[in-house]
């Protein structure tokens, strides 16, 4: 798809390496690109939202919407931009989207909106992207029941994940790796895969962060009460070095929360690397890639905790072994290339 010259209006929240992915494949097609953070103060609209709840106050986004509208206004390019795109706009009045429709956009120009949440978690349920050309929803179930046209569009892969790119070591390192942000649910998860598979060779580490710890010492002692530091880690792990954990696995198993519908960042990644899944989303087998030869769904995995710790039984935790693991993986590359994000932008800006 032809960007070139054309001016793109982006508002999204930071979002580990979102912004810079997008940025670089619109760049890379000749397009000029302006960011402008949904929420710049994490700590500060963290207090507000609080604020909003519990005292049921009004517009406490207000002076934020207005100062970013002026601030679009004042910085557009001279012709306007071709395209707006909001991601989330969690925090974002609905008359931020007209006012910037009116007066920072040119004529004709195509605006999209997207949502990596589910829209009941989102401030304004999924309505303000009532305001755009076209929606987008991550979430399959939301795209199924809500009647506010969205079309189902999951995360992306990018070429740092591409399997095309990616020479097979000779011999791996891990049968399964799991590394991610800690929850407590994850780490009593992550607990009793350890404990279930002494056989195998497993990466397992939960990124806690030193502030954090600490509060929780004071406030919420229990919870970090003699921590597994096999698991825990306070220095999260860059980017690249999670791009060689996966080229040094045999599998991945992914861990959201009970609830969570849309695909992870890290189920894409999979695709994209060929790499074998292990997940609690039991949602996972609607998409087109799915199969039971590279995926296997393990389902409620906070049932099955409760049991183990009562039992000390801990045998619903036990992980795949060499017969799943050896088998070769079911390639269809056109299904895997949809998941890049060249396809997304395609999707997003045609």
């Amino acid at each position: 798809m032809d960007l070139k010259d054309k001016n793109v209006l982006i508002i999204m929240p930071e979002f580990y390496s979102f912004q810079t992915n997008l940025k670089d494949e619109l760049e890379s097609r000749g397009a000029h690109v302006k960011f402008y953070d949904e929420e710049p103060k994490k700590t500060k609209f963290l207090i507000l939202k609080n604020m909003e709840n519990i005292f049921h106050k009004k517009d406490v986004f207000g002076k934020f919407n207005r100062q970013l509208t002026n601030q679009i206004i004042a910085e557009k390019p001279t012709e306007g931009y071709d395209y707006f795109l909001v991601i989330r706009g969690n925090v974002l009045s609905e008359e931020t989207i007209i006012t910037i429709k009116e007066r920072a956009l040119k004529n004709g120009a195509k605006t999209i909106y997207y949502t990596w949440d589910p829209v009941e978690y989102v401030r304004h349920k999924g309505k303000l992207g009532l305001l755009f050309d076209k929606r987008y929803d991550f979430d399959s179930v939301d795209v199924r029941n809500t009647d506010m046209g969205y079309e189902l569009l999951p995360l992306f892969y990018t070429d740092e994940f591409d399997a095309a790119d990616w020479q097979k070591p000779d011999e791996y390192l891990y049968d399964y790796v799991s590394v991610s942000a800690f929850f407590p649910y994850r780490y009593r998860y992550l607990k009793a895969f350890k404990k279930a598979n002494p056989d195998k060779k497993l990466l397992f580490k939960l990124y806690l962060s030193p502030v954090v710890y600490w509060g929780k010492k004071i406030k919420d002692p229990k919870l970090v009460k003699n921590l597994d530091m096999d698991i825990i880690t306070f220095k999260p792990y860059t980017h690249e070095e999670m791009r060689q954990q996966c080229k040094e696995t045999r599998a991945i198993l992914d861990l959201t929360q009970e609830h969570q519908q849309g695909l992870t960042m890290r189920t894409l990644e999979t695709v994209g690397a060929k790499l074998k899944l292990v997940t609690n989303n039991a949602y996972i087998n609607e998409y087109d890639f799915y199969n039971d030869n590279d995926y296997v769904i393990m389902s409620d995995l906070s049932a099955k905790a409760d049991e183990a710790e009562r039992t000390g039984d801990y045998s619903a935790f036990i992980l795949p072994g060499e017969d799943w693991l050896s088998k070769p993986y079911q390639e269809n590359e056109e299904i895997r290339r949809s998941y890049s994000i060249h396809a997304f932008i395609e999707k997003v800006f045609n």
